[in-house]
């Protein structure tokens, strides 16, 4: 038994290190940008356009006051903003908006939900469960570009 428990706390602090080494979030050249962009166009949004029949949203913009708003909501202060991040969901507008106040014209495109989320230790936590939820007021473009 202590040998299972020594096993799993190595696999763990190893697969930590690797997370945090590998972990995204660092500067790309604008050239990346543009081909990631660009094989987002060939490879899905072409698809999601002609099998649905739509013109789907390519880009979502929030303002800095809801960032800043969205971590102020789940707690983040300038003495411990180095343990929050911005986790960013997929979805589709529904046609049952559930009385929040989305544009008729977002029904059926694609967008980002931001939840801000909390660090313990290397592991990444939802904070969804008490009270912080998560945003969904970008602006999409298209229609709106």
């Amino acid at each position: 038994m202590k040998y299972s428990k020594y096993i799993s706390e190595n696999f763990l602090n190893l697969k930590n290190k690797i997370m945090k080494k590998n972990r995204p979030g660092q500067p790309i050249p604008r050239s990346l940008f543009d081909a990631m962009k660009e094989e987002y166009r060939k490879n899905r949004l072409e698809l999601i356009n002609t099998t649905l029949g739509i013109n789907d949203a390519t880009k979502t913009w929030y303002s800095k006051k809801t960032i800043d708003a969205l971590f102020k909501a789940a707690g983040a202060t300038p003495a411990n903003e180095d343990q929050f991040g911005l986790e960013i969901h997929y979805g589709v507008v529904p046609q049952d908006r559930q009385g929040v106040d989305i544009p008729d014209d977002y029904v059926g495109l694609h967008n980002v939900i931001l939840i801000a989320t909390k660090e313990s230790g290397e592991i990444t936590t939802l904070d969804g469960d008490d009270g912080k939820e998560p945003y969904n007021a970008g602006t999409l473009c298209p229609p709106n570009c």
